[in-house]
C-alpha cells in the first residue's frame, strides 16, 4: 500500500511538471507570434519597456522618494535615461509620510544620479495644502532641490504668488522666485487689490 502511494505521488508530480512545461512552451509561442511582452514587459536590442512601474530611491537607508508611472522605456545604457509616462512622484519627509506629491505627463529618470525631470502640466502639492503649477521641473535627489526655469504659480490658503525661475529647497521648505515676482494676499484679492510685484 505505501508503494502505491509513492507511485501515485511521483506520477502526479511528473504530470504537474509536464503541464507547466507545456504551458510555458505555448506562452512562449504566443509571445513570439504576437511580439508582445509577457505581463507588460518587453525586451529587444537596447530597449526595455514596462507597464505600471513603482520605483523607490533610498538615501542612507531611508525612503527619499517613490515614482509611479503608467509606462517605462529604457533605451540606452550609455545615456542612463529612463523615460516615464503619466508620472507621480512622492517625496517623503522626516515622518516617513509624503511631504510633496508631484504629477506630470512625462518624466526622465537618470538611473545614475537619480535626478528626475518632469514635464507637461506639472503640479506640486504640499501635505500642508499649498500647490505649485509649472511646465517643467528638475528634481535633484541628492540635494533635495527642485528647479523650475519657467513661469510658476504658487497657491496657499492665504496667498497667490507667480514668477519665473523657481529654486525650492525641500528640506528647509524655502523657495526663491528669481524674477517677475507677483504676490497677492487673500485680503488684497477680496479688496480687489493688485498685490506686490518685485
Amino acid at each position: 500500500m505505501p508503494l502505491d502511494r509513492k507511485i501515485l505521488r511521483r506520477t502526479a508530480l511528473v504530470l504537474g511538471l509536464g503541464f507547466i512545461v507545456v504551458l510555458g512552451f505555448f506562452l512562449l509561442l504566443h509571445y513570439l507570434h504576437n511580439n508582445k511582452g509577457l505581463l507588460g514587459f518587453k525586451i529587444s536590442k537596447g530597449y526595455i519597456s514596462l507597464k505600471k512601474i513603482n520605483y523607490k530611491f533610498f538615501k542612507k537607508g531611508v525612503l527619499a522618494y517613490e515614482i509611479f508611472a503608467d509606462s517605462l522605456n529604457y533605451r540606452s545604457q550609455k545615456k542612463n535615461v529612463i523615460k516615464l509616462n503619466a508620472v507621480k512622484v512622492y517625496i517623503y519627509g522626516k515622518n516617513k509620510k509624503p511631504a510633496f506629491i508631484i504629477t506630470g505627463k512625462s518624466g526622465r529618470l537618470n538611473s545614475v544620479s537619480k535626478n528626475v525631470i518632469i514635464s507637461g502640466g506639472v503640479i506640486i502639492k504640499s501635505a500642508k495644502g499649498a500647490s505649485m503649477k509649472t511646465g517643467i521641473i528638475d528634481y535633484f535627489a541628492k540635494g533635495d532641490k527642485i528647479v523650475a526655469p519657467d513661469y510658476m504659480e504658487i497657491k496657499g490658503k492665504n496667498y497667490f504668488i507667480s514668477g519665473n525661475g523657481l529654486i525650492f529647497y525641500i528640506k528647509k521648505n524655502i523657495f526663491i522666485l528669481q524674477k517677475d515676482v507677483h504676490f497677492l494676499s487673500n485680503n488684497a484679492m477680496k479688496a480687489g487689490g493688485s498685490g506686490v510685484t518685485k
